[in-house]
């Protein structure tokens, strides 16, 4: 039984940052991120994505979430979240599904926790209050415009001026999530409406992002977290890299009397020693029939290395088979067309930032690297980072 859905709305259009929803924080689409929260929290029964853009639609559906599309009367930049949230609930009225509670996530706000709405739907029921919010204490001194002229004081008297830590009771609402009930919702049209009750959260999860500057603090805070972000859920042992745009820039480059030269990156050669030592297998699999991709496979102590390939699917099979690895903890990772083949066979496919196009749409991440800048090393941070280590095998 459907109690508890989460309703992720995510317009297409969006004025301060173009295609905001889609925007990656830590190499995963806004809207991704609230997904993943979503189905992270055990409260949750049914997530869905509200988008009236069918990039958005794609992207979340291949992350899990049912997608509602949105119709366009309530696409525009007038339209109010309560009307998607109203819409969304209309629809699965229409497939039988009430849901008693609802909890709102706003893609706006990268960082929360499953714990964290988990614990917010707990909060709503244990109360009994109308909605819960999240929000973070708040010590400043805030001012308001008074009607006759001026300002005057909202949080604090300034006759008997306190120190910051006693201005205790006021709250900054964070925007990140809500959570009501459906006939709530119904009687009053507002997610937040009756006895209001704020969920607290950590000063550093309150980042909302509205503007170029906040999505850069944004990334600048998911590097120092070294989150994991789709790739959560995965076991790799195996990496299957390319070379040329991958692992080098793609640059190529000649000597005069015909020798091939190539540019690696000593950080990602760095990050393919830490995952071996760790205990993982690498592999180079390359269309190119390159010596210098050869030696520096050799040179990195790589456990296959594949040379002109033209069947990429095909080699990566052949890989996992010689090194006894499976496809669910394999993790591949190209920059063209030509590997797009080894994403089926992979639990998790990965691009770097400046990949094609359509790799970059088929990626499970984006690294916020370029090929041969540090995306390997960048993704083996990623692996190695909190919530996986691989024993030695």
């Amino acid at each position: 039984m459907i109690r508890t859905v989460a309703i992720v709305p995510a317009r297409g259009g969006s004025k301060g940052i173009v295609g905001k929803n889609l925007v990656r924080v830590a190499g995963i689409p806004l809207v991704v991120r609230s997904v993943l929260h979503a189905q992270a929290a055990r409260t949750i029964d049914l997530t869905v994505v509200s988008t009236d853009d069918p990039r958005i639609a794609a992207v979340a559906a291949r992350a899990g979430a049912r997608v509602i599309e949105r119709p366009a009367s309530l696409s525009g930049d007038t339209a109010s979240t309560e009307s998607a949230i109203a819409h969304a609930l209309e629809v699965l009225a229409g497939e039988d599904i009430r849901p008693e509670t609802i909890v709102l996530l706003q893609c706006t706000s990268p960082f929360r926790t499953a714990g964290q709405i988990d614990g917010a739907v707990e909060h709503f029921h244990a109360t009994g209050a109308d909605g819960v919010f999240s929000a973070v204490p708040f010590h400043g001194f805030v001012w308001t415009r008074a009607p006759e002229g001026g300002v005057r004081p909202a949080t604090y008297d300034p006759a008997r001026r306190p120190r910051r830590q006693e201005i205790d009771g006021v709250y900054l609402e964070t925007g990140s999530f809500y959570v009501f009930s459906r006939a709530g919702f119904e009687r009053s049209g507002s997610r937040m409406s009756g006895r209001l009750e704020p969920f607290e959260v950590p000063p550093e999860d309150a980042v909302e992002i509205d503007t170029p500057e906040d999505l850069a603090y944004a990334r600048h805070l998911a590097a120092r977290r070294r989150e994991p972000g789709m790739l959560f859920g995965v076991d790799p042992r195996l990496l299957v890299l390319d070379v040329d745009g991958t692992l080098t820039d793609a640059a190529m480059f000649y000597g005069e009397t015909g020798e091939e030269l190539k540019r690696f990156h000593t950080r990602d050669g760095a990050g393919i020693a830490r995952f071996r030592a760790s205990g993982g297998k690498v592999a180079l699999l390359t269309g190119e029939r390159s010596n210098a991709a050869r030696l520096r496979g050799e040179k990195l102590r790589v456990d296959d290395i594949v040379l002109g390939s033209r069947d990429k699917a095909a080699d990566i099979q052949a890989i996992q088979k010689r090194l006894g690895v499976s496809p669910e903890h394999t993790v591949a990772m190209g920059d063209d067309v030509l590997d797009l083949p080894m994403a089926p066979h992979a639990a998790a496919f990965v691009a770097p930032a400046d990949a094609h196009p359509d790799v970059l749409a088929a990626a499970d991440l984006v690294t916020t690297a370029r090929g041969g800048h540090g995306a390997v090393r960048e993704l083996v941070d990623l692996l190695l980072g909190p919530g996986w280590k691989p024993a030695r095998r």
